[in-house]
């Protein structure tokens, strides 16, 4: 009877560390690769002032589960690459940067000048440029910011480039020099999309920009975003508590730091990319947006928004 208790209690010992070896296993192959991480959003620079937020934004009718995205890992990398090549019309050999991680290829144009186009294998996103395009400061026929839309998004569209989800443009100006001294001087139109998800804006890095410059000539070209999928929904925190975290000073906040008196005018839900690689931060995450109008020392009225991770 005895060695029966003992087989027993052998049995037991041997079936509770199978499960524990089963329970690391599962936590290390799937519990731990799928859970969501934090969201580490910068905080900006400047010290936020305690401010007592006046709210003129609705709180009801907010979401209470967002959907989440997976950021997908880049394949077929050379022939992405090669393919990239093509439309820019480089010839260079591909080399691999291992401290970078990023694969390189650079094609001389003379002594000076070349052409190059760069590419991250841990996001794929990826960078082009014309340094001798970039450097020419005295275009003579440089496109409106319309024009130069225009050209940015034919050029996209064309080459397969664009994803329907960049909705949003914005043109700015590269330039030097100053107006009140007369030698303002505009060297190259810098054209932005920047995307949305089913209504809703994507903070953060993700963009794509294409550089004008003269004779409407594309000089740089940057993809700034990682591939998504869906991946699942998940209950979120409420606007009301995400709102204490800006009112406590814990979100990142674009307030002047100057700031007297401030008002949320609006709230809504929108994602944040991060800016490392998937291996860091492996989801596009819904984040609470807290837009708003701030009245500062000497009587300016500037517009700021805090932002705060949706999910805790």
């Amino acid at each position: 009877m005895k060695i029966k208790t003992a087989k027993m209690h052998t049995i037991s010992k041997i079936s509770f560390i199978v499960l524990i070896i089963a329970f690391i296993a599962g936590y290390f192959l799937y519990i731990r690769p799928n859970k969501i991480p934090p969201l580490n959003i910068p905080k900006p620079g400047n010290e936020i002032p305690e401010i007592d937020y006046k709210v003129t934004a609705k709180f009801d009718n907010l979401p209470t589960e967002a959907m989440v995205y997976r950021f997908i890992k880049p394949k077929n990398i050379d022939i992405e690459i090669k393919s990239l090549a093509k439309i820019f019309g480089l010839k260079g050999e591909m080399e691999y940067q291992p401290i970078w991680r990023t694969y390189l290829i650079k094609e001389k144009i003379d002594e000076k000048y070349y052409r190059a186009l760069e590419y991250e294998i841990d996001t794929g996103r990826w960078h082009y440029e014309d340094s001798k395009g970039l450097d020419n400061d005295d275009p003579q026929n440089l496109p409106s910011d319309e024009e130069a839309k225009k050209i940015a998004l034919d050029f996209l569209k064309k080459n397969g480039l664009y994803d329907k989800r960049f909705i949003y443009c914005a043109v700015t100006d590269s330039s030097s020099g100053d107006k009140i001294t007369n030698d303002y001087k505009v060297h190259h139109k810098n054209v932005y999309f920047y995307p949305e998800i089913k209504g809703k804006p994507v903070y953060g890095v993700s963009r794509i920009l294409v550089v004008v410059g003269d004779n409407g000539k594309i000089v740089e070209v940057y993809k700034w975003y990682k591939e998504i999928e869906e991946y699942k929904k998940v209950k979120i925190i409420s606007a009301e508590k995400a709102f204490e975290k800006v009112k406590n000073r814990k979100s990142s906040n674009s307030i002047n730091h100057k700031a007297k008196s401030a008002t949320i005018k609006e709230v809504f839900l929108a994602y944040w990319e991060d800016a490392g690689t998937i291996e860091e931060q492996p989801y596009l995450q819904p984040v609470w947006v807290f837009a708003g109008e701030a009245v500062t020392e000497d009587g300016k009225v500037e517009k700021f928004d805090a932002v705060v991770p949706a999910i805790e």
